[in-house]
């Protein structure tokens, strides 16, 4: 099983990791591991994240307001979106 991440999902990983870097490099740290460990939780455990319709699913960071939107499929977990949950919800609804 591999992560796949769509470009938009990408872009908002970079610009959550830059916006929190402004302030503080250890935070952007931080964001980046809970990132990684979240994405090797979901090569594990696939579908451990709340099921939002048939077959998309959310993760739910813990330390940060942020979560992956995702897809399980064959042989790879596709993340759509590293959206943060008081932004603009459900805008990454049109990337499915």
């Amino acid at each position: 099983m591999r992560i796949t991440l769509e470009p938009p999902a990408s872009d908002e990983l970079a610009e959550a990791v830059a916006y929190l870097a402004k302030d503080s490099l250890q935070a952007a740290e931080s964001f980046v591991n809970e990132f990684t460990a979240a994405a090797q939780l979901l090569m594990q455990y696939p579908r451990i994240g709340a099921s939002l319709d048939d077959d998309v699913r959310r993760l739910l960071l813990r330390k940060f307001p942020y979560q992956l939107i995702y897809r399980v499929l064959a042989d790879e977990i596709r993340i759509y979106a590293v959206a943060h949950l008081k932004r603009r919800p459900n805008y990454w609804t049109s990337r499915l």
